[in-house]
Formats: structure tokens, sequence, C-alpha cells
């Protein structure tokens, strides 16, 4: 089944694969992540912008079969953006990070070894390496044959 049809059967449209639950994000206040996801003939790379988080703030799970990613975490504002002892008042002029709550669920077009599956955090980067399952790896149904007894010659 193609990648597009397997949203389809989930209600999902094609271009919504990347979005974040707006439920969940419009009820709970939770912070979009941004993320690039790419693909090789081997695994599937995910990259997502998570400068602020320790890794013991982020959550990634997959679940379904194998071919959805969910990341969810908080990102906390930097000690030095809380004011000193003196208490000392003031009002941000810009403010365009986001922190707190973030929540994100990604569809894989593929299936993942869920086993070999790497998450780490480097540069304020949270990357996902998740390698591609193998065609013999994959559920395998059999289809019982019937024979049709009719004759096809007169």
């Amino acid at each position: 089944m193609s990648f597009l049809q397997r949203l389809k059967n989930r209600g999902v449209r094609s271009g919504q694969a990347l979005q974040s639950d707006s439920e969940e994000t419009a009820a709970d206040k939770v912070a979009q992540l941004d993320v690039d996801v790419y693909q090789t003939e081997k695994m599937i790379v995910i990259y997502a912008q998570s400068a602020g988080a320790d890794m013991n703030d982020v959550n990634v799970s997959i679940e379904g079969d194998a071919d959805i990613v969910l990341i969810e975490g908080r990102r906390i504002r930097p000690e030095y953006l809380v004011f000193s002892k003196k208490k000392e008042q003031g009002a941000f002029f810009a403010q365009e990070c986001v922190w707190g709550d973030f929540y994100r669920r990604i569809i894989l077009p593929e299936s993942v070894d869920i086993e070999k599956a790497e998450a780490k955090i480097k540069n304020g980067v949270l990357i996902l390496i998740l390698p591609l399952l193998k065609a013999s790896e994959k559920e395998r149904v059999r289809l019982r044959i019937k024979q049709d007894r009719r004759s096809v010659t007169k």
C-alpha cells in the first residue's frame, strides 16, 4: 500500500503528514516542533530543533505499524534570562523563542526497525535515525489460492 493511501485510510490528507495534532496543540497550548525529515534507501532521519531541551525532558516513541513517530518534551528558558537577585524589572521588546511544552506527530512513509532506532541531541538538534525494515522483516500475509474447477475450454 502506498504512503498516500495509508494516510488516506487514516483520514489524513497528504499535506497533514507532518502537522501536529491540532486538537492537542490548541487544547494544551503545546508549541509546534519544527522538523526536517528525509529518507535514504536504508533509513529515515529526522532533525528537530530542540534548543533548550535536555534529553531528560524529551520523549520519543514509535507507534502504529512502526510508522508513526511522536516527539514530546519541554524547552526550558536558559538561566541567563532569569533576572538577578536585584529583581531587575524589564520587558521584552522582541520575543521569538518558544519555551515550554512541545509535541509533534510524524507519519512516516515506511515502517522502521524499532530495535535499531537511535535518538540523540547534538548542538540543540534532536536527531532520530530510524532504519527501515527490510522487506523480509515486514509482516507477510499468505493468501489462500482457490482452484477454479470450471473448464475454460468448450
